[in-house]
């Protein structure tokens, strides 16, 4: 079958129609593709970071939540024990630093966070002191207060600082927070150091990610928590 002229004539007048990628089309191509990939990835990265610190804040305001609903509600420490039902209150305690830093080697360090029942009798250490008085008793059961469960803040985050009052002073040092709810009284118990000689209004704990982002969680004496970044 032959071609038609017709047919010849066109191409030859349009030779574009057949023309590929030339060599700098395509590495230009292939840059910007590897361009926008790069920055997809980067931007993947911080992304990321931001929900897992988003998340740990709002994990660490729902454990807040928690001790208020046990503090408040019909949580039972003791059911062994009929006669010292629904007595005691739930707290959650924190800590800037580490164990060396407060020289307290039963005690975590500021990558986990304790759920506790404010439960413990008179103990002999220097942090010891009765029950229910608002602040965690790290004395060895049977005299500590009893630990509920212990959360540890992963991937490399940590509880990074903690500021108390109205205005709130930001403590630089290693410090021990705890934040304590017991009925019937709807507001929340707020003290430094394992003690509750001085109470304060107002919290804001900040938790820190491995990239130096930040999230705050903040907590109010009539019971009111949030989260802002």
């Amino acid at each position: 079958m032959k071609s038609s002229p017709n047919l010849k004539s066109k191409l030859s007048k349009n030779p574009s129609r057949h023309r590929a990628f030339t060599l700098i089309e395509l590495l230009v191509s292939v840059g910007i593709f590897t361009m926008m990939t790069a920055l997809v990835v980067a931007k993947y990265g911080s992304f990321n970071q931001s929900v897992l610190m988003t998340n740990l804040a709002y994990d660490v305001a729902l454990t807040i939540r928690t001790a208020q609903t046990y503090g408040l509600s019909v949580k039972n420490s003791d059911t062994t024990n009929s006669t010292t039902q629904f007595l005691h209150g739930y707290g959650v305690h924190f800590q800037t630093g580490n164990s060396a830093d407060l020289n307290l080697p039963r005690l975590g360090g500021n990558d986990q966070i304790i759920l506790f029942a404010d439960d413990g009798s008179n103990g002999s250490g220097p942090f010891a002191h009765t029950s229910d008085n608002g602040a965690y008793n790290i004395e060895s059961p049977p005299l500590g207060d009893t630990i509920i469960s212990t959360y540890s803040i992963k991937r490399g985050a940590i509880v990074d600082s903690i500021c108390v009052g109205s205005p709130c002073v930001k403590i630089n040092t290693a410090v021990a927070l705890d934040i304590t709810f017991k009925r019937p009284d709807p507001n929340a118990v707020i003290c430094l150091y394992f003690s509750c000689n001085t109470k304060y209004t107002y919290a804001e704990i900040t938790v820190k990610g491995t990239d130096g982002s930040t999230r705050t969680i903040s907590v109010r004496e009539n019971g009111q928590i949030s989260v802002k970044d």
